[in-house]
This record gives C-alpha cells, structure tokens and sequence, in this order.
C-alpha cells in the first residue's frame, strides 16, 4: 500500500454500468488531491479480470447492476483480495443492506443522493487500509522475529518488572524443559531457582546501577536438574526512558563446565600421581630392609615365638609393599601381578573396616557359599572395588540400614551373558554388595558406570567410583552387574572368573628351592639408602659373598677404579646420580664395560628409561629370595 507520500497514482476500480455515474465518481476523484488512475468495469468477466492482472488500492462499486451483483463482487474480491478497501456508491441500497455489506466485508458505503461523502469516505478507507498493512507488516515481522528466535539454541525470555514471564522461546524450552504455555505469567526465580542464590542478588544489583547484567547462573530445570547458564540480562526501556521489561538470554554451557572440571579433575589426578610416586619411592626405600630382614632373621632363629612375631612383621611389610605398588599402579596405569585371592579373608576386611570406620547405624552381614572356589586377582584392587560399593551402599543409606556381602559360584549361559556388555558365559564367583538404601532411580541406573557420573549431590561425590569399579572388574576378566529399585535397596554384582584350580594346587605343592649361595665373589653394592646398603651387604656376606659398598657416586667410583679388576658384579640403585647429573649407572658401566649390573630401584620396571645400561632389574622392596637369584643367575651368564 502506497504511504501517504506517494499517493499520485493510486489505482482504483470503479465497477458501474451508468455512464453518468463514472463521469461523476472520475470527476470528484479527481477534483481532490488524491490523483486516482481509474479503470472502469460493467460485467462480472471484466471485474474478475481486472482484479486479477492489475495491484488496486481501491474498489468502489454501485450495488445493482443489471448483469451483476455488488454483493457477488464483494465476495469474490473478499475472496481473492481481502486487503483491498471496497466502498459502496449506489442510490438504491436500502438501511438493511449497507448494513449487511459492512458484515460481509466493506469499509463503507455512500449513498448518489450524497455524492459530497464520497471522497472523505474514499480518504478514509485508504488511511485504514494504511494503517492494516502497516500493523499486517509488524505482526509478519514479529512472526519472522520470533521465529528466528525460537530456531536460536539459546534459552531467550522476556519478563516484567515484577519478574512475570511475558516470552519463552523454544531455546528456553530445551534447555528448562518447561512449554511456553507452563512458563508464562511464572516468576523467573520461583520458576528456575531452588532458593535465593549470590548471584540472583548480583543480577538484581547490576540492573539497578548500569541496567545489564551478564555472568553465569545455576538454574533448576523441570526434571530437577542443575543446568549453569552464561547469563546475560538486559533492562528495557519504554519511549521515555522508563524500564517497562528484562530481557534474559541465557547460553546452556553445562557440558562446558562439566569438562571444564573433568579437566581440573585429571589435573589434580596428575599431581597427585607425581605425589604418589614421590611417596611410594620412600616408602619402598623403608620397607626394602624390612623384608630382606624378617627373612635373614627367620633363617636365624628357631624359636616359634621368634617365628610368629616375624610371620606377622612379615605379613604386615608385604601388605605395605602390595599398597605400594598399588599406589604406582593407580599413579602411572600399570599392571599390578595377580595372585591367587583368598576372597573370604578379603570380606572378613571389608567387614573389619565397616565395624570400625562406618557410622554404628550401618550393620555389615557376610553370607558366603559353602565352597567357593579360587579366583586370581590384584587383592588390592579388588578390595578398592569392594570399598567403593560399600561406601555408596553407605550413603544411599543416611538412617541406617545392612550391607550385606555374599559370595556364591555361578554359571553364566549365553543368554545371560548377553545382557552384559562384553561378558562372556561361563563360570564365575559371584560377590554381591547389597544395601537396604533408597534405591537408584530407573532413568539413572543405566548412566552410573559413566565417567563423572554421579547420583549424590554436588560435591559429595565424584562420580569415578562405580566406573573405576567396573574397568578393574573388566580388567579380572569379569563384568559388574546392578539391580536396584527405588526404596527397596541396591545390589551390586561382581562377577570373577574361577581360577584353573589345578595350576594353583601345582604352584602351591611345589617346593621351595634352597637359596642359591656364592663362592667368594666380589659383589659393589651402591646405594644412598644406609639400611637397604646395609641389608644387601648382610644378606649377600650371609650367602658367601664378598662386598663392597659405596654410599654416593664419588665412593662408588673410587672404589670400582680401584677394584675393577676383582668385581665380578654390580648392584646399584637407578637413583642415584653424580654432581654433574649422571646417572650413577652409565659411569659405572663406562668404567668397567665387562662388569654385570643389577639395577635396583623403586618404580616399576616399566617406569625405568629404556637407556639404563642394565642387565637384570630388581624393584624395592625385594626379598633375599629375589636378591640372591638374580645374583646367581647373573653370575652364572658370565661364566
């Protein structure tokens, strides 16, 4: 539609078949300053065509014709062009019917008795056919508006100064999971929030002094999730500068946050595996002279007294030293050896630290099969696994309740077997953990071996538990089962493949072998730790050997200058360098290339680097068993 400025040609169709009449309406028209281009029309066929070839702005029209009607007109212009003003000009319509033609769609009629009506009625039809495609045009741009803006991911709403959402868009929709019809007239807070929150009070403060706001917001979904927004929230300002509305835009970066602290998470695991290997070091330093000693003072005494008081300083070093390496296994993602597991003793453990540690409310029950068979495993690891089940039973229960701890032997058919994720059929002892608790819920269960995954509230968990649980299970050649309903507890099911009993029996019949002793060899010990220095001396001297040792790299260096010639071994720790940060290792073999060397350290053997100039590797704590064998063997290859 022509603006009020251009309106030098508006094209109008006259329908009347008086020509009287034409020259009359084409006269006024023309007289006034509205500059009409008028096309007349007499018959039905030619006001059909017309409408349909030429853009009018205007339909003036008599009411009876002799061919046709002004009703049928209006229809059919109603029908084909609805935007287009039709205006009445007969002198035959009666009260009734102009009434009824403003029902059916006209904008006005004028009566010929009063020709001087027509021009103000035509000025006034044009000025309302303005202004509709005008508001037509704004409320075309309004849809195409909010269209874009529900196709946007972003959560985008629109609130009035008491907080009532007025606009929610799909965005929003997504990412609350509340419908536009649920969300608005609702508070934004009472919809979205929990309770009064730091940074709802910062939101409210930087609309009062700068009028905006932006940073990021914990907002509750419909579901009862915790989604984090990068929130940014604009006031509005009417056409006086007063605020009549907020607008909200709010940018889902949940996920982001949450890799975010994954991140940060592997980061402290990082440190905190170079802090476990630190420790381990030292802690393998101090256990080393531990283990060789209970072993040479067994070989001493014959008193049982004597014998069980080292048995037991004996059991307690080797538990020491299996939480060491443990500790390297979980800081650096080694393999730990596995052994035969004696799985009654591991849940007699489990139930030992419950009695002592876990709140008096919680009760521990063992239920075991009446044979279970043997498994080889990390017992270390798999009492982790244990732990972990049994402090989740924990807390699923905050009033109290049983942990219960079974153990039976199963066989797992395909069928069965094929509901587990890489599972194989087969036969398993089963440990169960089960709980009395709250249950997990049916939408949760199957995400609780996910990574960062976690049911319990923030900070209360890690959410690497149940998944750190499932990889090692995985790792013993089994897989890790749950079944839980809502209020009626939790079990989980740890499935391990029997061991082959017959090679167990073997290895455990089998005799010890006599240690094997020198003949007078010169063996150089090098070591910065006196005791380990000091054991290895004993233990070797014990069994015939002739020693030397060397406290730092300037002795070990002095002494194998002088000696060269009658050391027949070398038993150095890889931690030890000289001043200018060699390793004491490569010196010592540059000084006597011929000479044999045992590397002792206390990593683990795939921490050492490849370029050590080594023939045989011991890791700390070792036994005279392993010390000895080594020297033996050693020995012998030079021979």
């Amino acid at each position: 539609m022509k603006t009020e400025a251009n309106l030098s040609r508006i094209r109008v169709l006259h329908l009347e078949d008086t020509g009287f009449d034409r020259l009359l309406v084409a006269g006024m028209l023309q007289e006034s300053d509205l500059h009409c281009e008028i096309n007349v029309v007499q018959t039905e066929a030619e006001f059909v065509t017309a409408l349909r070839e030429i853009p009018y702005d205007l339909i003036i029209s008599d009411f009876a014709l002799p061919s046709y009607n002004g009703l049928s007109a209006l229809a059919w212009a109603r029908a084909t062009k609805p935007n287009i003003p039709f205006v009445f000009f007969s002198g035959t319509m009666g009260e009734e019917r102009a009434i009824e033609s403003l029902k059916l769609g006209a904008v006005d009629y004028v009566l010929k008795q009063s020709p001087n009506r027509l021009v103000p009625a035509v000025r006034q039809a044009l000025q309302n056919a303005r202004k509709q495609s005008q508001l037509r045009e704004t409320e075309e741009k309004n849809r195409e508006q909010g269209e874009l803006l529900d196709k946007a991911r972003d959560g985008i709403l629109v609130c009035d100064l008491k907080n009532r959402i007025t606009f929610w868009n799909q965005g929003a929709e997504r990412i609350y999971g509340w419908s536009k019809a649920e969300a608005i007239g609702r508070d934004t807070a009472g919809l979205l929030l929990r309770q009064e929150t730091p940074q709802l009070t910062e939101l409210r403060r930087g609309l009062t002094e700068r009028g905006e706001w932006a940073g990021e917001m914990e907002s509750v979904t419909k579901d009862g999730r915790t989604v984090v927004t990068q929130t940014r929230c604009t006031l509005i300002l009417d056409d006086n500068g007063q605020p009549k509305s907020k607008l909200i835009l709010n940018t889902d970066i949940t996920e982001r946050k949450q890799l975010e602290e994954q991140f940060l998470r592997a980061q402290r695991l990082e440190s905190l595996g170079a802090m476990v290997s630190g420790i381990a070091h030292d802690l393998n330093n101090a256990l080393a002279p531990i283990v060789i000693g209970v072993d040479l003072l067994r070989m001493q005494s014959h008193s049982e007294n004597s014998q069980s008081v080292l048995d037991m300083i004996g059991s307690s070093a080797k538990r020491g030293s299996d939480m060491v390496k443990q500790m390297l296994t979980f800081a650096r993602g080694g393999s730990s050896q596995k052994v035969s597991v004696d799985v009654h003793q591991l849940l007699h453990e489990i139930e030992k630290i419950i009695t002592d540690t876990f709140p008096r409310t919680v009760h521990c029950r063992i239920e075991t099969g009446s044979v279970v068979d043997s498994i080889i495993g990390v017992p270390t690891q798999l009492h982790q696994v244990l732990m972990n089940l049994c402090v989740n039973a924990r807390d699923a229960m905050p009033d109290g309740g049983t942990i219960t701890l079974s153990t039976k032997n199963v066989h797992v058919d395909a069928d069965e077997a094929a509901r587990h994720l890489e599972a194989r059929a087969g036969n398993y002892l089963r440990i169960s953990v089960a709980d009395s608790g709250t249950g997990i819920p049916a939408d949760k269960i199957e995400n609780i071996f996910k990574p960062f995954f976690t049911t319990k509230e923030q900070g209360k968990g890690t959410g690497l538990g149940l998944s750190t649980s499932a990889a090692i299970i995985k790792n013993h050649g089994g897989f890790l089962a749950v079944k839980s309903e809502v209020g009626r507890g939790t079990v989980f099911r740890c499935y391990l493949p029997l061991a082959n009993e017959a090679v167990i029996a073997h290895e455990t019949a089998e005799a010890q072998p006599a240690l094997p002793a020198g003949h007078g060899e010169t063996v150089l010990v090098v070591d910065d730790e006196a005791a380990v220095l000091a054991m290895i001396k004993t233990t070797l001297e014990h069994y015939g050997y002739k020693v030397l040792t060397a406290g730092d790299g300037s002795q070990a260096v002095a002494v194998l200058d002088e000696r060269r010639n009658t050391v027949h071994l070398i038993i150095s720790s890889t931690s030890m360098f000289l001043e200018d940060e060699r390793p004491m290792i490569d010196v010592l073999h540059a000084i006597a290339p011929d000479s044999k060397i045992i590397a002792v350290s206390s990593l683990a053997p795939e921490s050492i680097p490849a370029t050590v100039q080594a023939n045989v590797f011991i890791q700390k704590p070792f036994t005279p068993e392993n010390l000895l064998t080594a020297v033996h063997q050693l020995l012998l290859a030079k021979a």
